[in-house]
């Protein structure tokens, strides 16, 4: 026989917690019925669907110890009309030829996601590859890009990969992402917090979880209608892949990611000249597009927890002008595209990666800037020394 305070459980705590799942699983049930009636398909939540692609894109990603995510070698990734294939050295495109034809000018291009042309059809859409084209015979492109990728990330990868192509010209199209560990409080010199640590939960290299109240789609209509949510990476309202704490965003860059910045472009282009190779930055840019400013600003925010939009924009504008100042010192060359204001909202699919309207101005534009490089290098050839192509021996040098 139950003592008194076991039958108070039971009728105070247990049957009304028993009734409340039951309730909420006739709920859900009903929900997900009527939804399957509505649209001929079983309904799933907006945080169960994002998880889903987040998960297929990390089949095509792999850890790195060194580059924290990279390009699974031979991986292809298919997914709401987009193609993008990773060739045997874990770059976006076809293999490369390997060694360099002799006579061959060669070009790497190091970036982020914008690089990489993130919302390109598919590879031969790319603005590398629409650069290799611009450019034509005697000229290839190997677009060394990768989604969230840093200027640290650029750097490791030119050192311990993208030398080994033998490139010509190393294009830098970076500093967007540079932003994210930046805002982080306390900055990081290393981008390992902030940025590191986070990047494989983003790219979906390591899978994300997903709760399971997170799968209940009438509890999802529940929850918008309550109230308010936070808004997430996906504007949806999902909490983002790293967690902030670092108080209230700030508008203006801090003046130390800046320097860090311009030491890893500096860096960068010492490794370029040591294996005989000129380096070009290109300045970055970031828009909020006319009528679509609020999206835009969420879009902003959801990368960069400890920046406004406003204090983005600012970094971006000062990474510029880190790089510009470095050209000025004969380090590299620079090139704005977008000083001319030939840039149209159009040519933006969102406030940093381009339309194919844009990728291919862009490919235009940069093209006759790599032709002038390419004048110069005929006349005034580097004579540093490099190491020989892959597969050859330590010993084994060729001079350009």
């Amino acid at each position: 026989m139950l003592t008194k305070p076991v039958r108070w459980l039971v009728a105070n705590v247990l049957v009304p917690a028993a009734i409340a799942v039951a309730l909420l699983f006739i709920l859900e049930v009903g929900w997900r019925v009527a939804g399957r009636l509505r649209s001929g398909e079983w309904p799933i939540t907006e945080q169960e669907r994002g998880t889903r692609m987040i998960r297929a894109i990390g089949v095509a990603y792999r850890l790195h110890p060194f580059l924290a995510v990279s390009g699974r070698p031979g991986a292809v990734l298919r997914l709401l009309g987009h193609e993008v294939t990773f060739n045997s050295f874990g770059t976006r495109g076809p293999d490369v030829e390997m060694p360099k034809p002799k006579g061959r000018f060669r070009v790497v291009c190091e970036g982020g996601s914008t690089t990489f042309d993130l919302l390109a059809a598919d590879d031969a859409s790319t603005w590398p590859a629409r650069l290799a084209r611009e450019l034509g015979p005697g000229a290839d492109v190997v677009n060394g890009g990768f989604p969230g990728w840093t200027s640290v990330q650029n750097l490791v990868a030119l050192e311990l990969r993208d030398v080994d192509f033998s490139p010509d010209l190393v294009v830098v199209f970076a500093g967007i992402n540079d932003t994210q560990p930046a805002g982080h409080v306390p900055f990081f010199r290393d981008y390992s917090v902030g940025h590191g640590e986070i990047l494989p939960r983003i790219l979906g290299a390591v899978p994300p979880p997903l709760p399971f109240v997170s799968r209940l789609v009438f509890v999802e209509w529940l929850r918008k209608r309550i109230g308010p949510v936070q808004r997430g990476v996906d504007g949806h309202g999902y909490a983002p892949a790293w967690k902030w704490s670092g108080g209230a965003r700030r508008d203006v860059m801090p003046d130390e990611g800046v320097d860090v910045f311009r030491r890893n472009l500096r860096s960068m282009a010492g490794v370029a000249e040591a294996f005989g190779a000129r380096i070009l930055f290109v300045a970055q840019t970031a828009r909020l597009r006319a009528g679509r400013e609020e999206a835009d600003r969420v879009f902003i925010e959801s990368w960069t927890p400890g920046l406004t939009s406003r204090g983005y924009l600012d970094g971006v504008r000062r990474y510029n002008a880190a790089a510009r100042q470095l050209a000025d010192e004969g380090v590299a060359s620079f090139f704005d595209p977008f000083a001319s204001g030939g840039f149209a909202d159009a040519d933006f699919a969102d406030p940093v990666h381009f339309s194919a309207a844009g990728s291919g101005l862009f490919a235009r534009l940069l093209a006759a800037e790599v032709e002038k490089v390419r004048a110069g290098a005929a006349a005034a050839p580097l004579a540093n020394i490099r190491t020989g192509p892959v597969g050859s021996g330590p010993d084994q040098h060729e001079r350009r």
